[in-house]
């Protein structure tokens, strides 16, 4: 699998809405099982590619894609058809980064990849063309701030509550509990469900599985030959049946099939994609 992935940060003025942004090449064709993450991303498709998610959405080539945070066990495809040119430019935004900047909330698409041009005008797809002659991931991130700086400065503010709590579960892997979170951070259960289901469009404990999930395949992957009973408790799991039927049924294989499969050095920074 020949792959390479280039991350570069937000400027000072981007970073209350945006976490890093990726630029991808990759060889990769055929169709592939999507791992849900934790981060609403919006990307530049410079591949043709179709998205599936069964009773949720359809896309057929789509040069711009939003991609909301999906559930859990939710079932997603890719289906790369590739181009000369494979890959593409990613905008991964934090927690409340997408309604902070364009005041739409996350969980109006939770669940969902919709469009680029059914929420961004036509003139979009300038954008798309001056990105997509591009080949140095500075060059396109000066092009999209750029593009989006007057709204950037209209809405302007620092990280909220929501971005601080994801990223504490981030920091633990997912290995946080609601109860924990809401006393470091003085809210009450209700009210962090509230703002998670109103803002993100998931409940919190599905987001923190999200997290450990993820840990799972990769250290699965990167790991070999590693006991799966030590991988399952160190990521949360305490019954080892049930981590194996949830390995199976968000990777499509089992954990055994998952070990020391192909994954780049920077996968941290990329979805997971399990050949079908």
């Amino acid at each position: 699998m020949g792959q390479k992935i280039e991350i570069a940060e937000p400027s000072e003025l981007f970073k209350p809405f945006i976490q890093y942004y990726k630029y991808v090449e990759t060889d990769l064709k055929g169709i592939f099982k999507i791992v849900p993450i934790t981060n609403v991303e919006m990307y530049f498709n410079f591949t043709q590619l179709k998205l599936i998610s069964p009773e949720y959405y359809n896309l057929d080539f789509p040069r711009i894609h939003l991609a909301g945070v999906h559930l859990y066990d939710q079932s997603a495809y890719s289906n790369m058809l590739g181009t000369e040119r494979n890959g593409g430019f990613c905008i991964v935004f934090r927690p409340r980064g997408f309604y902070n900047l364009f005041r739409i909330k996350s969980s109006d698409f939770s669940k969902y990849c919709i469009m680029g041009d059914s929420v961004f005008k036509k003139d979009i797809d300038d954008l798309w063309e001056q990105l997509n002659v591009c080949n140095n991931i500075n060059t396109m991130k000066e092009l999209f701030e750029k593009y989006f700086s007057r709204v950037a400065k209209e809405y302007s503010i620092g990280l909220d509550l929501l971005d601080h709590i994801v990223s504490k579960m981030d920091k633990t892997n997912g290995m946080s509990r609601v109860s924990q979170l809401c006393e470091i951070y003085n809210i009450t259960p209700r009210s962090l469900e509230r703002h998670f289901m109103e803002e993100i469009g998931i409940p919190a404990k599905e987001m923190l599985q999200i997290f450990r999930i993820n840990r799972a395949i990769r250290m699965l992957a990167e790991e070999p030959n590693a006991n799966l009973a030590g991988i399952s408790y160190l990521c949360g799991y305490f019954d080892q049946s049930h981590f194996i039927k949830d390995i199976r049924k968000i990777a499509g294989i089992s954990p055994v099939q998952l070990q020391g499969i192909e994954t780049s050095k920077e996968a941290v920074h990329n979805r997971l994609f399990i050949k079908v």
